[in-house]
């Protein structure tokens, strides 16, 4: 029983340097309201939010977006300007939208600080998973999402999701 211990430790330490490897540098954006932990630098693109919670329809996105072996990581702040609107009805809108990619696995309430959100995961036929936090937060619809597909090489697999989503974080 006793040489089990040394070979545990061993194990461990040597386990170490590869954990030291998931450590992700934090991104703040203070504009948005929000820092992130990315695999590295993201890269900032600005699109169109369709919704029907606007006037006009439509209302702008910045998405903040990196990757690592072929897994995307990315945050998109989608901001409702004047218009306002429920919690509820925006989340909604936003699930939908996700849905519409595959079906739906996995569909619960989440948190960020005093926040309410859920928490959602769609797979598409290939078995890319679609793994999104989404949150309505001073008029804007934030998603915290993860594209997972089968075939990826990220070394921390299926748990840089999880990373990645509880390690964003609201700024004061």
């Amino acid at each position: 029983m006793r040489s089990i211990a040394p070979l545990a430790a061993l194990a461990f330490l040597t386990a170490l340097p590869a954990a030291a490897d998931w450590i992700w540098p934090e991104f703040s954006f203070a504009e948005e309201g929000f820092a992130a932990q990315f695999p590295h630098e993201p890269r900032f693109e600005e699109r169109v939010y369709q919704t029907a919670l606007v006037p006009g329809g439509v209302t702008k996105e910045r998405v903040y977006s990196s990757e690592s072996g072929g897994v995307a990581y990315l945050v998109a702040v989608a901001d409702f300007g004047a218009a306002r609107t429920t919690e509820n009805r925006a989340i909604d809108e936003a699930a939908r939208k996700l849905t519409t990619k595959g079906k739906l696995t996995h569909d619960v309430s989440a948190r960020i600080d005093f926040h309410y959100g859920r928490s959602l995961r769609v797979e598409d036929g290939s078995g890319t998973s679609f793994s999104s936090a989404i949150f309505y937060i001073d008029n804007k619809v934030y998603q915290v999402e993860v594209v997972f597909p089968v075939n990826n090489s990220e070394p921390m697999g299926n748990a840089a999701i999880h990373f990645f989503q509880h390690a964003f974080r609201l700024l004061p």
